[in-house]
């Protein structure tokens, strides 16, 4: 059994990196998502934990959504190259997170203070909680993106560490192509 047999393949380390992770892109563009339409979007998060809506997104849900998760994608992509992220996406998640914060449950007991979603919540509002959640990690200081797309994902590794988000995506690419650009050059 080889090696790579028996070591899985590390993910992104945290739900809404998931969830950041959702666009099928072969470069830095981020214009394809990987889902087909929103219910498979919604299965996917149901895959991470988030808990499905009621009833099927909206079309202004789903938008919301979408804004969101670009809007996050370049503040944690400029935190992960350790730039200041843009002031207006810094304004647009701190207004998210002001306006769920007003209605979440807050909870106290022997471990601290808990924060989740209210009844009331629903998906968008399960995302900015968990988006908080992110940030607020001890392992946030560990946010890397990948060098060949724009997944982002937390490095648990020691050493050097990852550099792309997974082998089987990017890693065995740009291997192959360095490799190839080696083999033209000694040509």
């Amino acid at each position: 059994m080889s090696r790579a047999a028996i070591r899985p393949e590390p993910g992104a380390g945290h739900p809404f990196l998931a969830f950041l992770n959702t666009v099928t892109d072969d470069g830095k563009t981020r214009r394809i998502n990987s889902f087909q339409n929103p219910s498979v979007l919604v299965k996917l998060l149901e895959d991470e934990g988030y808990q499905a809506p009621a009833q099927p997104l909206e079309d202004a849900q789903f938008t919301k959504i979408l804004k969101l998760r670009e809007t996050a994608y370049a503040v944690c992509s400029a935190l992960a190259a350790e730039q200041t992220p843009g002031r207006e996406d810094v304004l647009t998640l701190t207004t998210a997170l002001r306006r769920v914060y007003q209605d979440a449950e807050m909870t106290f007991d022997a471990t601290g203070l808990s924060v989740g979603p209210s009844p009331i919540f629903g998906l968008y509002e399960q995302l900015v909680l968990s988006m908080d959640d992110l940030m607020r990690a001890n392992q946030f200081g560990r946010l890397r993106e990948c060098r060949r797309c724009t997944h982002l994902f937390l490095d648990q590794g020691r050493g050097v560490g990852r550099r792309w988000c997974s082998m089987s995506r990017c890693g065995n690419r740009a291997k192959a192509e360095s490799f190839r650009a080696r083999q033209k050059s000694a040509a």
